[in-house]
């Protein structure tokens, strides 16, 4: 199941996403009688996605059929929503960016360090490159969503905290990282730093992330690709890893790390593509 925030009669809506087509949120309260939130965030905060996900379940083809559709072509997609309490990122978590990088990992410890919101935005939003530096660079990389308040978790346990998955843009001056990196965090943090979206793939429990290819992508040509097997620090671990010294609550996001990077200019189309998923793209001005 896939979720989405789109602008639609110039309010942000939350859209159920299907093969043929997107139903709100909205459309679904009203055919089933029922008030889940009207907002992205709410539905994974008060942990409703549960209940959107049994109420289609009892859905019957003619209840799909008889339910309005958005077709996905016209949709305006726009941030799943803006307001996580935290953003993680992971560097150097795939065997061969840290060979290329020549970086010495610690073995039960990944490279950590994290985002403002006012860094984030989604798709359709642009990339806004900073006067403060001169060589910025994009890495797409999957994205994890917080479902559940989760601390000190076991990675056993880990996945069962997160909601689901999504496409991100983490970006990075590069030029003030190079001088010293203790300034890996200074580097991050420049407003439209982060892109995430513009689909969330719902967890359903049982599936397996190891099989997820990740591409980062400039200007439609792939630049750097890698499958969630190649991690370093899985999924799971990461999530764990974090929860031993943050109280993660639901909606925060945590970026796993990125198969390669590439410089970008203005004019440039930066992008992240993942398995299934809808392409995340921005656009450098």
């Amino acid at each position: 199941m896939k979720l989405a925030t789109i602008k639609y009669e110039n309010i942000e809506q939350p859209v159920l996403l299907l093969e043929n087509g997107a139903v709100l949120i909205k459309s679904i309260n009203e055919y089933a009688s029922i008030e889940l939130p009207l907002s992205l965030f709410k539905l994974v905060e008060l942990d409703t996605v549960n209940e959107l996900k049994r109420t289609v379940s009892k859905f019957t083809e003619s209840d799909w059929e008889a339910l309005p559709k958005l077709p996905i072509e016209g949709l305006y997609f726009i941030a799943p929503y803006r307001n996580p309490q935290y953003i993680f990122g992971v560097g150097m978590n795939y065997v061969e960016k840290a060979i290329d990088l020549q970086a010495k990992q610690i073995a039960d410890a990944p490279v950590c360090f994290m985002k403002p919101t006012s860094s984030l935005i989604g798709m359709n939003e642009m990339i806004n490159l900073p006067r403060f530096s001169k060589v910025v660079t994009a890495e797409g990389e999957l994205c994890l969503v917080i479902g559940k308040p989760c601390h000190e978790v076991s990675p056993e346990e880990a996945l069962t905290y997160v909601s689901g998955y999504t496409t991100s843009l983490d970006l990075t001056a590069k030029d003030i990282h190079a001088q010293n990196p203790r300034f890996v965090q200074m580097s991050k943090v420049f407003k439209t730093f982060f892109s995430f979206g513009p689909q969330i793939q719902l967890l359903e429990g049982t599936e397996s992330l190891s099989q997820i290819v990740v591409q980062s992508v400039q200007n439609g040509e792939v630049r750097a690709a890698n499958t969630v097997s190649n991690m370093m620090y899985t999924p799971a671990f990461i999530v764990s890893y974090i929860s031993q010294f943050v109280a993660l609550q639901p909606g925060d996001l945590i970026m796993t790390g990125t198969p390669g990077s590439f410089e970008i200019n203005r004019g440039d189309i930066a992008g992240c593509h993942i398995t299934s998923l809808l392409s995340l793209e921005n656009q450098v001005i």
